[in-house]
């Protein structure tokens, strides 16, 4: 199912496209001694790698269908789905071409940045299939696995959220945003899993290679409108697949799990641009409301998923890859609009996602979470700071380790 329009793509790809191209020619965009020319290149090369990184025809030929009458009947009648395309309820988006996009690409190659990466080893745990496996019903624990994964123990079931472990978010395995630290876990070594949720499409949310991994282990995967035919694609029985609109639910055994608004975009190429929806997730059991935020910028819609749903005990929020100005502050939220939207949620702990794993906007890589704890501090919430992979059980009170400052990462 093809629709004309306007191709666009995400404006948070061209940064770290940019920058992976520099790196692939061994930093010669942003040699000094190339001259002034090298801004004209960097925007230039910028556009080329995404025409090759990102374009479904030349790399990773992901059309849009959505695989069967049914699929497509519930696309057309998705109340966010409305010219062709799906919308945010602000009706903003990212485009490629565009002068902001190329302001983006040109500052990402030649404004000298601070501490992209970080300078020692992100501290990393292994997680131990055997704390995993039997659990017992009365349990809540969970792990961040790095980035926006995280696995999570509830009511006897475990659930993984966004599972991308391999070295690269890209469609080639030797280009693009490479990961700061390895993988606590691999698709091979986790347990059976009861379900796996998707929030988007984008690269660093949604990995081919790890989803068609999990496919024989995970009991269902639950992802928004228009991603069902993909997981198909890569190995996923139909009827393991479950496509969620906003507000749709879906019971399984004593959880619930309902797909949320969020504001963002979707595109896995060139000519895909929000042709699959994206969401959040709220999982809820016997004892405890948990939220998953995605990506999205800042919106009321926060406070009506709480209104309707009921207060959070624990929200995974993303506060990492932002931009303080333009189309990106409005689709990717900041770091104090993250705590906020955990406030509208009337959320319990927060437990920050989306940093330290990838190199995707302008900020150092530890930024987001400091600017997150001066703002929680500030407003007495709870924030969680766990390592990769640690396992925490909620207490009450945050797990504080400000284990990502050092010499080199200076508070």
């Amino acid at each position: 199912m093809r629709h004309n329009g306007e191709h666009q793509a995400p404006l948070a790809l061209i940064a770290p496209a940019a920058r992976a191209i520099d790196e692939t020619l061994g930093g010669a965009m942003t040699d000094e001694k190339k001259g002034p020319g090298r801004a004209i290149v960097a925007a230039g090369v910028s556009i080329a790698l995404m025409a090759i990184l990102f374009t479904g025809i030349v790399i990773s030929r992901d059309e849009t269908e959505y695989g069967g009458f049914e699929r497509n009947r519930r696309v057309l009648a998705s109340p966010q789905y409305n010219g062709g395309s799906f919308v945010n309820p602000n009706g903003v988006t990212g485009t490629l071409f565009s002068r902001e996009s190329l302001d983006v690409a040109i500052e990402y190659l030649l404004t000298e940045r601070v501490d992209i990466q970080p300078k020692v080893a992100i501290p990393v745990a292994k997680i131990d299939p055997a704390q995993w496996t039997g659990l017992p019903r009365n349990e809540f624990k969970y792990a961040w696995l790095g980035h926006s994964s995280v696995l999570i123990a509830i009511d006897g079931n475990l659930i993984l959220a966004d599972p991308v472990f391999e070295e690269r978010a890209s469609p080639i395995s030797w280009m693009g945003p490479k990961r700061f630290h390895p993988s606590p876990v691999t698709a091979e070594t986790l347990p059976p899993l009861d379900a796996v949720l998707i929030t988007h499409d984008h690269y660093d949310h949604l990995e081919e290679l790890t989803i068609s991994k999990l496919a024989g282990k995970t009991g269902l995967f639950l992802v928004p409108l228009g991603i069902g035919a993909l997981l198909e694609k890569w190995g996923v029985p139909r009827e393991k697949i479950a496509e969620l609109d906003w507000w749709e639910a879906r019971e399984a055994g004593s959880l619930t799990f309902t797909a949320t608004s969020a504001v963002h975009y979707s595109s896995r190429g060139l000519f895909d641009l929000n042709q699959r929806l994206w969401l959040s997730w709220t999982i809820t059991g016997k004892e405890k409301q948990l939220f998953i935020s995605g990506d999205s910028g800042y919106f009321g819609g926060f406070r009506d998923i709480a209104k309707k749903l009921g207060p959070m005990d624990v929200t995974f929020l993303k506060i990492g890859a932002y931009n303080d100005k333009g189309t990106w502050r409005q689709l990717h939220m900041t770091p104090e609009e993250a705590v906020a939207e955990h406030m509208d949620l009337s959320g319990g702990q927060m437990v920050p996602l989306h940093w330290a794993t990838f190199d995707l906007a302008l900020h150092s890589w530890y930024e987001p979470m400091e600017r997150a704890m001066t703002e929680a501090k500030r407003l007495g919430v709870n924030i969680a700071t766990p390592k990769v992979g640690q396992v925490v059980i909620p207490d009450g009170k945050g797990e504080i380790d400000y284990w990502w400052r050092s010499e080199e990462n200076p508070e």
